[in-house]
């Protein structure tokens, strides 16, 4: 029950907010680069085994894709909402 409140509650701040959400996610590399290089911070900081397999670069790497993404990939300017 739960779950599908929030669910509901997501949905509905998200269509306010945002009204298009799933096509803005869908062309947002940046924050995918971000979330992958979080992971792979707290992976390598949590897990010292996995930091001989995983290089100490990687979120430094993963964060420069994202400036790259934002700056570059996504240099279109988004639609005025209330247009």
């Amino acid at each position: 029950m739960l779950r599908t409140l929030f669910t509901g509650a997501h949905d509905a701040f998200a269509r306010v907010l945002i009204p298009d959400a799933a096509a803005v996610y869908k062309k947002a590399w940046s924050l995918r680069l971000i979330e992958l290089a979080a992971v792979a911070d707290i992976i390598l900081n949590v897990v010292p085994v996995i930091g001989d397999y995983l290089p100490w670069w990687l979120t430094l790497a993963l964060l420069g894709g994202a400036y790259v993404a934002r700056l570059l990939i996504q240099k279109k300017e988004a639609p005025v909402a209330d247009k």
